[in-house]
């Protein structure tokens, strides 16, 4: 390609990366009977090759009209913050280099200055504190004294077990545990993205008596996360099961876990076995407990129940508030509702009854207003992308609004209680999204029914490119998700953004097996994976060339990561002559290799009664339908038979029908599909002389890396721009 278009790219790129995403706000107490908004934001900082954070403030009247906004703060080397609730002290976990040297210290500030700060690594207490989204917690008691927090347990020193020993020990610790020979064990950790979490703690600072505790009542066989306290400062947090063996947590919310309570010293289960949970929040008044659940299966995601406990309720039973949804359920306004499939915000009650909450529904996200006590639902009304809820306090609503031509835009709701029942919450945009010329482009969603016997008929895609253009003069790509039980929503997208506008339109397909659509779509996968899910995806691009004219039959690519990278290895060997140009990032290729290499390898009903095969999220991990026992020694016949099913629908089998150029983007560290995937798919295409390219990068399964990003998004546009171009060369639309 020439170098004036790659620069072309390369300007493109930094346009979109400069575009800063919202990832939280919290509204604060008023202000001279104003509304207070804080939101944080993300932002590539290509120079750095890092992101940067940064906050900012907005200020509304009641009648939710801005009134002025601040200049961002930047807060990049604050890992966690936290205010008291009469916000006058806040609390900030920092990471700064020292002597190159990484350290953690956490200040307590004042309206003034700082207060106190405290050096962990000199106290010693415990290791790095947990900032991931699965554990993590930053929480001030009720009283406004104490932090609660989780962090990685301080385990006993070792030594080997020969080493010369200085011979005065007078300034040395005689009281620390050392032992000898423990060097080399083997540590777990919680898999993909969350390397280096072995085994988490609770933490409880006391900024009055200047301790810091590392509670030990939680069982060794659990680990602890997503703490809060109690009005009576007692802790309430999930625990999951990490014995016999870890399994990865990102992106799985299968793991067998409970909702414990910690009272006087002593552990106790408030949810139900063979359940898998998160999210614990109290309501206002501290008496009603909810949390999102569902039960323990080899499905990675599926749909959750809302739950609730009252906590004041001396029988104290859990109560289904909103249950698992098979396929669709009529809420208010007659409006179709599918399940949850998403998580609750850290403060979601806007008051003792009414409860917040957003999750995907087919190809959108929509927020809702649940009523506890009478447990019925209502849409919050919106017309326009994605909404999600960011933060709740009584009368005011912090969103997230968004879209595939629109990137991140806090929006304030202010409502009337009465308006709770109908949805209709006033909503104000606070910040204003760039301009980048995504307004000549159209997202439409589709859905397609198929006319057989299938149990589910229906799956959906998303067309996003040019609105109209002449007949058969738009190159398009076919782009499955991830997951598989993932699905794409109307959010904005860096990658997608940039394909559009360097000039391909993009299929988005949501196949049979995604989430949003029932408890019964998703479960509609198990035994029909790399059949079903690759059939949607060709249906698809066939239903897009009907309805979309401007599209090009003969110029259409394949672009997908993880299952998505699986779908495109699969279609481009059984509809060889159906695509042009491949692009797959870390694919599973081999399922019987990745079952014994992942994070998740987890088997369960792989083979069902008809011998049919279960894919599990990005590894196809699988295993006997009656019992996992078919694993135990000695039962070597359907141990065997396990395998070659494997083999069966994994896209290797396929790989000798291959006739499309192939790029293929691999993390040396990634976790939950071994780079080796994608090392044997580029070995056997170059051996059948397909062209192949095989970008390799240190980094894990997203590739979202500051360097890996650009370079492989760029290098991924590159290749389809060279193997779908028409005699001519293509060139970007975004030429500014």
């Amino acid at each position: 390609m020439a170098s004036i278009q790659v620069e072309k790219l390369v300007k493109l790129y930094t346009t979109l990366a400069a575009t800063p995403s919202l990832s939280s706000a919290r509204i604060l107490n008023p202000l001279n009977n104003n509304i207070v908004v804080q939101s944080k934001w993300l932002q590539r900082n290509l120079e750095l090759k890092t992101n940067q954070r940064f906050l900012l403030d907005h200020i509304f009247k009641s009648g939710c009209s801005e009134v002025s906004s601040g200049l961002p703060i930047d807060i990049t080397t604050e890992l966690m913050s936290a205010m008291t609730y009469d916000e006058k002290f806040r609390a900030v976990l920092r990471q700064v280099t020292i002597d190159n040297s990484k350290k953690e210290f956490i200040e307590i500030w004042d309206k003034q200055h700082l207060v106190k700060n405290y050096d962990l690594s000199a106290l010693d207490v415990h290791g790095n504190v947990y900032t991931d989204s699965e554990f993590s917690s930053f929480k001030w008691s009720p009283d406004n004294t104490k932090l609660l927090y989780i962090a990685e347990k301080k385990l006993p020193k070792t030594e080997p077990f020969y080493k010369q020993k200085p011979q005065d020990k007078k300034d040395k610790k005689d009281d620390e545990t050392i032992i000898a020979g423990n060097e080399y064990i083997y540590k777990p950790h919680w898999g993909e993205q969350l390397v280096g979490k072995h085994r988490p703690v609770i933490v409880i600072l006391d900024t009055i008596a200047e301790t810091i505790t590392a509670l030990s009542e939680i069982p060794d066989d659990l680990s602890p996360g997503q703490v809060i306290w109690t009005k009576e400062q007692d802790i309430i947090g999930v625990a999951w099961k990490h014995e016999p063996r870890y399994l990865g947590l990102v992106a799985c919310t299968n793991r067998a876990s409970w909702i414990f309570l910690l009272k006087d010293g002593k552990y106790q289960k408030l949810s139900d076995d063979g359940c898998a949970v998160h999210s614990p929040r109290l309501n206002p008044r501290g008496d009603y407990l909810v949390w999102i659940e569902r039960n323990v299966t080899n499905l990675h995601h599926y749909t959750q129940r809302l739950m609730l406990r009252d906590l004041k309720s001396e029988e104290a039973k859990n109560d289904v508030i909103v249950d698992i949804v098979q396929t669709s359920n009529t809420i208010k306004k007659e409006k179709q509702f599918y399940g949850i499939y998403g998580r609750l915000v850290d403060r979601c009650w806007s008051d003792d009854e009414h409860l917040f909450f957003s999750t995907p529904q087919k190809n959108n996200i929509f927020s809702y207003i649940v009523n506890i006590k009478t447990k019925t639902i209502v849409e919050v009304q919106n017309e326009n992308g994605s909404l999600s809820v960011l933060d709740v306090k009584e009368n005011v609503v912090a969103f997230l609004s968004q879209s595939l031509t629109q990137p991140s835009c806090l929006m304030v709701g202010c409502f009337q209680y009465p308006g709770l029942g109908t949805g209709d919450i006033l909503k104000l945009a606070i910040t204003t999204p760039p301009n980048l010329g995504l307004g000549n482009f159209t997202y439409e969603a589709n859905e397609y029914t198929y006319d057989n016997d299938d149990e589910i008929k229906q799956f959906n895609f998303i067309y996003f490119g040019p609105k109209n253009e002449q007949t058969k003069s738009v190159p398009f790509i076919i782009v499955p998700h991830g997951g598989p039980h993932s699905n794409y929503a109307n959010t904005f997208s860096l990658d997608f953004s940039f394909l559009t506008l360097s000039g391909f339109a993009l299929v988005l397909v949501n196949y049979r097996g995604s989430t949003g659509m029932g408890a019964a779509t998703v479960k509609f996968l198990e035994g029909r994976v790399g059949d079903v899910d690759v059939k949607d995806c060709i249906t698809a691009a066939e239903e897009s060339l009907k309805k979309y004219p401007w599209l090009d039959s003969k110029r259409i690519g394949l672009c997908g990561g993880s299952h998505g990278g699986f779908l495109v290895a699969h279609l481009s060997g059984q509809v060889p002559d159906m695509f042009k140009a491949v692009v797959a990032r870390n694919p599973v290729i081999d399922i019987a290799f990745s079952f014994s290499s992942s994070d998740i390898p987890d088997c369960r009903n792989a083979l069902t009664k008809e011998e049919k095969i279960t894919y599990l999220h990005d590894v196809c991990a699988a295993a006997i339908a009656s019992s996992y026992n078919v694993l135990k020694p000695g039962n070597q016949t359907d141990f065997t038979k396990l395998f070659v099913r494997m083999l069966e629908c994994s896209p290797i089998v396929h790989v000798d029908k291959v006739k499309a150029p192939t790029l293929i983007s691999i993390g040396t560290s990634d976790l939950r599909v071994s780079c080796f995937n994608g090392k044997s798919w580029y070995h056997r295409l170059k051996t059948n002389n397909v062209k192949t390219k095989l970008l390799v990068y240190d980094d894990n399964h997203q590739l979202l890396s500051g360097s890996a990003e650009i370079d492989h998004i760029i290098n991924d546009c590159i290749w389809l721009l060279e193997h779908l171009k028409k005699d001519d060369n293509a060139v970007p639309k975004n030429e500014e």
